[in-house]
């Protein structure tokens, strides 16, 4: 229906709704799948995104007093290196056979990016070292989804190749409301002034960097919110 690519594929539900963890190849497959028959269109796997509304109990994943707020994205996977490394090796792989970009989740600081980019960087210098096609330029990029992310985005666009807007979860943090309370659903406002300052502070600190930005999030999909984003300088939605 003329879309130009996937800007988010949600790679989480691999591990829901089941006994045990999917194997990398298993992943692999998958990624493959969707690279080749997108391809040469772009595809960004979002990397593990669970913890939240999103609980795999297996892996030691509960519920909690405040989900979104605590052991979620990029805190559970780099609690559980050996399960992301999986997923980011099954990702590289997949990147030989089409357009393929990966990003992560729930980023509040820089600290974490490093963390999660050098798990890529030992991913791709094994996959070098045994022979392993992938693509050498993969673009690795992150969700600015927390308010810290948007004023600390100056160094993480430094270390990125680029952002994407989590529309949706940065009102929920910005404005400091569940986006799944009912009693507050009036406050959930994306045009909140906080939250465009937010977006346009977020596009600037990519563009400053020689980095694009996107969004993805409700936002993005609704005609009259897109002509906004696009006028605040987004690159993709």
């Amino acid at each position: 229906v003329g879309a130009d690519g996937i800007g988010l594929y949600r790679t989480e539900f691999f591990y829901l709704d089941r006994a045990s963890l999917p194997s990398e190849e298993e992943q692999y497959r998958a990624y493959r799948s969707v690279a080749e028959r997108i391809a040469p269109r772009p595809v960004i796997f979002r990397t593990m995104d669970l913890g939240g509304d999103k609980v795999a109990s297996y892996l030691g994943t509960t519920h909690e007093t405040n989900p979104f707020l605590g052991y979620r994205g990029i805190r559970f996977a780099l609690q559980h290196p050996e399960v992301f490394r999986a997923q980011i090796r099954a990702i590289y792989r997949a990147s030989a056979f089409g357009n393929v970009r990966l990003m992560f989740p729930m980023i509040s600081d820089l600290e974490e990016l490093r963390r999660a980019t050098a798990l890529c960087h030992e991913v791709a210098a094994e996959l070098d070292a045994t022979g392993v096609a992938f693509d050498r330029d993969l673009q690795i990029g992150l969700m600015i989804e927390t308010p810290s992310a948007v004023w600390v985005a100056d160094h993480l666009a430094r270390e990125s190749a680029f952002f994407s807007v989590g529309s949706n979860d940065l009102t929920q943090y910005t404005l400091a409301m569940d986006r799944d309370n009912e009693r507050l659903a009036h406050l959930y406002q994306p045009l909140h002034p906080a939250v465009l300052r937010s977006i346009r502070r977020t596009v600037e600190c990519a563009q400053a960097a020689g980095r694009w930005a996107g969004v993805c999030g409700e936002m993005a999909g609704d005609p009259l919110t897109a002509v906004l984003l696009v006028g605040l300088g987004v690159d993709e939605l």
